[in-house]
């Protein structure tokens, strides 16, 4: 595997009188620059979103997405296709971000194409919205077998994802809300992680409370998680919305902690925050943290990582659940819709991935200390039959 020109991480910066606050940043600097999480879904909105003032809902994802038919059902041909390349080759065309979600969502994509005998070269664009559009060049270039684009802004990768395909080269996405129907768009169910993290919030506080948001709009799997919150506000009028923060740069957490810091500071009857994704609950753990106000809010959150696990599982952690796929088990099913391209399957126009509700007692009642426990502890969160076939190797993701 070749990457093109990453760029390192700056480190975010956080109050020297808070300790854990500052485990919760370095816990972010984890990039993997070569092989691969906000949100799960993390692109860079035109260079840095921000949520805006507090009651601000999100936008709309940018790029105009085509009606696509869910085809989860979908299995690939039970025999090694004809056309199938001994050596083929990938390029992976992607946005990663702060954070060990990437890393791994990357190694299981990787480790599952060399599995299958390909190569792969990854071009990130770190968050630079126009290197990634020439690194889209580059990778179209290069004469791939697939490309594989994973995360992005729709605006940016849209044209080319066309001229990919205008030029016969199958393209696999992850988490870009892109128009073109020839390419196949994976994801995680993002109305489903929502609505089961949000289901859980209002079992844990049944007489409802005031909500810090934390979101950024502009994201296609931030805007899917935004629409099901804005209709659990409608449908729970115990429940408000008391602030309105959250930042996508190259330090998601300390900069979210930055708003954070400010907005509940401004809204000290918060009782509970939703973070879309989970670099913006670490920068809202932050937040709480300098404002004193960590044994009062009560947070929950989306995606895992084995950083994650230990902000969690922490004496005095306000972090109470997050709903979640494994991220090496994502990239593994992408790369195996990546092969199958390659190889010259018809593959269909979407598949979305199940997630499952993670909660802090349950972590804590299995002795969960990180990624490999948790896929002990919970199974289900690998899902080698998803695309899986007898001529495509399985591998243990996270191995």
């Amino acid at each position: 595997m070749r990457t093109k020109a990453p760029r390192t991480a700056t480190r975010p910066a956080v109050s020297s009188s808070a300790a854990t606050a500052a485990r919760i940043a370095t816990a972010g600097l984890a990039v993997a620059a070569a092989a691969i999480a906000l949100v799960g879904c993390s692109q860079n909105p035109g260079g840095g979103g921000s949520a805006g003032s507090a009651g601000q809902s999100g936008g709309q994802a940018a790029g105009q997405p085509c009606a696509r038919t869910v085809q989860n059902d979908f299995v690939l041909p039970g025999e090694k296709p004809s056309s199938a390349k001994a050596n083929f080759k990938v390029a992976m065309v992607r946005q990663s971000g702060v954070g060990d979600y990437f890393e791994q969502w990357g190694h299981g994509a990787a480790s599952q194409i060399k599995s299958s005998g390909g190569q792969l070269d990854v071009y990130d664009a770190r968050g630079d919205n126009a290197k990634q559009v020439a690194q889209f060049n580059d990778a179209i270039t290069s004469k791939p077998d697939v490309i594989i684009v994973d995360h992005g802004l729709a605006d940016s990768v849209n044209p080319k994802i066309d001229e990919a395909i205008g030029k016969g080269i199958p393209v696999v996405v992850y988490d870009v809300n892109i128009a073109n129907c020839k390419a196949l768009y994976i994801s995680q169910d993002d109305q489903s992680i929502a609505t089961k993290i949000l289901d859980y919030l209002k079992q844990d506080s049944p007489s409802g409370g005031k909500i810090a948001y934390v979101n950024v709009s502009g994201i296609a799997p931030l805007d899917s998680r935004d629409a099901v919150y804005q209709q659990f506000l409608k449908s729970n009028p115990p429940f408000t919305q008391s602030a309105h923060f959250g930042k996508y740069s190259e330090s998601v957490a300390s900069d979210t902690a930055t708003e954070g810091a400010a907005a509940l500071k401004a809204a000290p009857a918060t009782t509970l925050s939703f973070a879309a994704y989970d670099e913006l609950a670490k920068g809202t753990l932050i937040a709480l943290r300098q404002d004193n106000m960590a044994d009062k809010v009560k947070v929950y959150g989306v995606d895992i990582s084995t950083a994650d696990i230990q902000l969690m599982t922490e004496a005095g952690s306000p972090w109470r659940a997050t709903a979640a796929t494994d991220p090496a088990n994502v990239g593994a099913i992408v790369a195996r819709a990546a092969v199958g391209a390659a190889s010259g399957v018809a593959m269909p126009q979407k598949l979305t991935i199940p997630a499952a509700l993670i909660t802090q007692d349950m972590l804590r009642q299995r002795n969960v200390a990180n990624m490999d426990d948790l896929r002990a502890a919970l199974p289900d969160l690998n899902t080698p039959n998803i695309l899986g076939a007898t001529w495509i190797p399985k591998i243990k993701p996270g191995a």
